[in-house]
């Protein structure tokens, strides 16, 4: 009969193979298998009462009420598990099975293979378990159409079922000779082994005796057909596959026990790889001998694939076993060990335990868990690191536990704790390897910094040429990608950042609504595509109890992150350590936890950030910032114009507030530019509101929106300010009776002086006396006016800037007070430079010197005397300018604290005037700098002075 397949892996069409009801699809493919249906079946399935005589109609009948009903939820497709959802079953493979009531044919595969049921006839089996073992595999193999026909006519009915059943050598000679159109073929083609699909749960079931059956006497003649393909006389063992892990290895990276193996196996004629290895382990047992449990749980701890029992019977040259009882032993033949001898087998495995610290019949089983620990990470580094020194630098894993507790308390589990694999990887100068395959060992190394961005943490083994250059590129950009997406997944669908490893395919359609298939990342497992990525993530434990975690730098990078978040929308950009778990529970809306960073303790994470260059841990105060970039002086200049820029500007707001997000539009329309935070040494606009705290904070509303206030002292400033503006307004003077209402006339909104703190207007008035003057006049009224800077104090201003101009823009504090005694007869004091000249001239220490602004104007006043001009077009100065310096955006502003060029020379009109607009826009000195200026020797103390540049 023949047998046609064309599904793919999962659910073809209508339901996603990872949804809740994706088994229905694994249900409906395994009952088209079981009745041979075919797709034309649907046809007649909508016939009603099909079902009643159809099988094939009943299973598309079933599968249809499987999806539409809202009761059954059997859960995702086999597939998602498999990785390979989507994909086309395998259809280029052909078998030939021979039974005496079943055979099989096709002439349409090139390659040709052929199963006999004596084949599992083996020793210890009794006719119901081969009979069952052969129907399995028969259900199992896939069949594709078949394009010829074989010759039925060919079909002999002399062979008995004695003849069936007997060994091999005595069944190929009543087989008639080989076809010639099959040998070329047949060479080609592997063989396959029934025991890859036992299914481990009969395990225990196959390792016991099997029961005595009484001999079948039965004698039948059944027909045999004829040019049927034999298998070659050479091959007397089955080909076993090598581990999945060890065939995704790149070939100069395989391990030593698979090269002992393959040098030994020349010893051994028609010795398999499995068999050699199953020796290897049994010699290291007293006795040559184990029992089969025992040495079915080391076989796959040592190489990460199961050892089926049918695997030992064909090597019985090799392993012979034994029962006592229920129980199965395993020991190496004496006919095998007199052969070769204690030296000639070269498969010396190293042990996966230490040979120290545990007994020679220690087992490392693939089942046993490692414990949880909660330790502080600094007191476990430094037992980590004596352990490696009492080993040599380097320890099994397996047995971490029993050396830990020989020199230390012993391990104990704990449910809030972080596992011990993933806790070894946090000690620095440590790292976790696989040797050989499979054994993880513990060893010393030097790790990289957290800091290493993500793009790097994805390392691509596999070997490329340089013609692919491009290629590998792309593929290494996919996994940068990949790795994004497993990161992001692990941190917000897992609990503790922990998934198993079963259950990644599932998370992953879930989360992004898509497949994850290893091939479309050039892998075949996805277990190989996850260990391409080691500094991203961490492949825990081994087997079925695989656990998917973030790495330790990753983990310790997401919460230096998060961190950073924080801090930046703090006030001061600090907060104390005791507030950390509070600021992630309100930043990230679910409670801090810091097993999910991966480790027990939160001086641990803070211990490891220590060596930060962003983040300032004061632990003296328990404080915890980031750091700051100094700001220059010219910084510094350019943020006191901004403070009096945003008291300028909230001085018309009814409240003296902004919300945070309409600032920088405000602040636009208002200035007509925008504001830059670079130019004053700051990377955000809340950190350039943290520069001037005396005149701005932020706080939120109700709603929680962020709020720009100005302070107590900056809304009295911006009060006086709107008082004098409203007076010149009116001709210099307003009557007192009439303030309050011309000041809600002008600004429409009232002046409220309690929310000021004062109990009166008149307090309010007199607060203000430094710039506003109350007179009585003849009628009794009270007149307010502004009190004018005098002409002498701006004359006085720019005797002292001259004097500085002629010392190359920096003198002592004693010679610039000689000189204006001297010259001008007038006393200069430190007051009057910290109060009347701030904006002129600065004190640094002894000496002063000139302001960001008024070193522009040394430049020009230098440049104007050196064309012989006191006056110029302003186009004409700019490319006079440029010229002179060799830089073609010069002057720059910015250079001198402020954001744009009018604003510059409205600073310095004291020394240079700026007349007309455009095109005849000009600029000429004022009188006292049209004279030359003469180099005062005497005044001049540092020639590295940087005004002299």
């Amino acid at each position: 009969m023949l047998i046609q397949t064309r599904d793919n892996y999962g659910c073809d069409v209508i339901i996603p193979s990872c949804g809740p009801k994706g088994k229905c699809c694994d249900r409906h493919d395994a009952c088209f298998k079981k009745y041979r249906c075919r797709a034309n079946s649907w046809g007649w399935s909508w016939i009603p009462g099909a079902a009643l005589f159809d099988p094939c109609a009943r299973c598309n009948k079933a599968v249809l009420f499987c999806i539409t009903n809202l009761i059954i939820w059997p859960g995702p497709s086999e597939c998602c598990v498999n990785g390979n959802c989507g994909h086309q079953r395998p259809r280029n493979r052909c078998y030939f099975l021979m039974m005496p009531s079943i055979v099989r044919q096709d002439s349409l595969c090139s390659h040709v293979d052929q199963l006999r049921f004596f084949d599992f006839l083996e020793p210890n089996f009794d006719f119901k378990t081969a009979m069952s073992r052969f129907e399995r595999q028969v259900s199992w193999l896939p069949l594709v159409a078949p394009t010829a026909e074989f010759d039925s006519s060919s079909i002999e009915n002399t062979t008995t079922l004695d003849s069936i059943w007997q060994p091999k050598f005595s069944y190929l000679s009543t087989l008639p000779e080989t076809p010639l159109s099959f040998v070329d073929d047949y060479q080609q083609q592997q063989e396959i082994s029934i025991d890859s699909i036992i299914d481990e749960r009969n395990l225990n079931n196959l390792l016991s005796p099997p029961q005595q059956q009484p001999p079948c006497l039965m004698k039948t003649s059944l027909p045999i057909r004829s040019k049927l393909p034999i298998r070659s006389q050479e091959k007397n063992s089955r080909a076993i596959s090598p581990s999945p892990y060890e065939s995704s290895l790149p070939s100069q990276k395989r391990t030593k026990s698979s090269t002992n193996i393959h040098e030994s196996e020349q010893l051994v004629p028609g010795a398999s790889q499995t068999a050699l290895e199953v020796a290897a382990l049994l010699k290291e047992h007293p006795g040559y001998m184990c029992p089969m449990l025992t040495l079915v749980q080391e076989y796959q701890s040592r190489f990460c694939k199961p050892l089926h029992i049918s695997e030992l019977n064909t090597a019985r040259d090799i392993i012979e076993i034994q029962y006592n009882g229920q129980t199965g032993f395993a020991r190496l033949s004496p006919t095998f060990r007199a052969t070769i001898g204690y030296d000639t087998l070269s498969v010396q495995l190293e042990r996966p335990y230490c040979i120290i610290h545990c007994p020679t019949n220690f087992v490392v089983s693939s089942t046993f868990d490692l414990p949880f620990v909660r330790l502080p990470l600094q007191i476990f580094s430094e037992h980590v690191h004596f352990l490696l020194s009492q080993h040599g630098s380097s320890m099994p894993l397996g047995s971490f536990v029993q050396c830990y507790s020989h020199y230390f308390p012993r391990l104990i589990d704990d449910e809030y704790g972080i596992p011990l694999e993933h806790y070894i990887t946090c000690v620095k100068n440590v790292e976790i390897v696989t040797d050989q395959g499979v054994i993880k060992r513990i060893q010393t190394t030097i790790t990289p910094s957290f800091s290493v961005p993500l793009n790097h943490m994805v390392s691509d083994k596999r070997s490329t040429s340089s013609s692919s250059s491009s290629s590998s590129s792309s593929s290494t950009c996919s996994l940068q990608t990949f790795a994004r997406e497993v990161i992001d997944l692990l941190k917000q669908q897992t609990k503790h950042c922990r998934l198993p490893l079963s259950k990644f395919v599932t998370t992953y359609h879930m989360k992004y609504s898509r497949h994850c298939r290893a091939a479309d990342y050039g892998f075949d497992k996805i277990l190989d595509l996850l260990l391409a990525i080691p500094n991203a993530v961490q492949v825990l434990g081994d087997g079925n109890k695989r656990i998917l975690t973030l790495t330790h730098r990753c983990q310790v990078k997401r919460f230096f992150n998060d961190l950073v978040r924080i801090l930046k929308n703090k006030p001061q950009r600090s907060m104390a350590i005791s507030e950390i778990p509070k600021e992630f529970t309100n930043f990230s809306k679910k409670p801090f936890d810091i097993i999910d960073f991966g480790v027990c303790f939160l001086d641990d994470l803070i211990g490891e950030l220590k060596d930060n260059k962003e983040i300032v841990i004061d632990r003296e105060l328990g404080i915890i910032k980031l750091y700051r970039k100094e700001q220059t002086n010219v910084e510094k200049f350019a943020t006191q114009i901004f403070a009096d820029d945003i008291i300028n500007m909230f001085r018309h707001q009814q409240d003296f507030n902004i919300p945070f997000q309409r600032f920088i539009p405000m602040y636009h329309h208002h200035f007509g530019y925008q504001c830059r935070v670079q130019l004053y040494g700051c990377l955000r606009l809340i950190d350039l509101f943290e520069e001037i705290p005396n005149i701005v904070q932020i706080i939120e509303d109700k709603n929680g929106e962020r709020i720009i206030q100005l302070t107590d002292n900056a809304i009295h400033q911006a009060v006086l300010l709107n008082i004098i503006q409203l007076i010149r307004q009116h001709d210099g003077s307003i009557l007192f009776d009439q303030l309050m209402k011309l000041y809600f006339e002008m600004f429409r909104f009232e002046l409220n002086y309690e929310e000021m703190g004062f109990d009166s207007i008149e307090s309010m008035v007199e607060s203000m006396q430094d710039k506003l003057t109350c007179i009585q006049t003849n009628k009794n009224t009270v007149v307010i006016r502004v009190i004018e800077e005098h002409h002498s104090e701006i004359v006085f201003a720019r005797n002292v800037v001259h004097i500085l101009m002629e010392a190359q823009g920096e003198t002592t504090i004693w010679l610039l007070k000689q000189e204006m005694a001297n010259r001008y007869r007038r006393e200069l004091k430190i007051e009057d430079c910290q109060n009347r000249l701030k904006q002129y001239v600065e004190l640094i220490g002894q000496n002063v010197r000139l302001t960001p602004p008024m070193r522009f104007a040394y430049e020009v006043v230098k440049g104007m005397r050196a064309c012989g001009l006191d006056k110029m077009n302003f186009e004409d100065f700019l490319i006079d300018y440029q010229l002179r310096h060799g830089n073609a955006n010069c002057p720059n502003p910015a250079d001198y604290g402020y954001p744009t060029i009018d604003r510059l020379f409205n600073a310095i009109r004291i020394v240079v005037l700026t007349r007309g607009h455009r095109q005849t826009k000009t600029i000429s000195l004022t009188d006292e700098f049209r004279m030359h200026i003469r180099p005062s020797y005497s005044l001049h103390f540092n020639n590295n002075n940087p005004f002299a540049k």
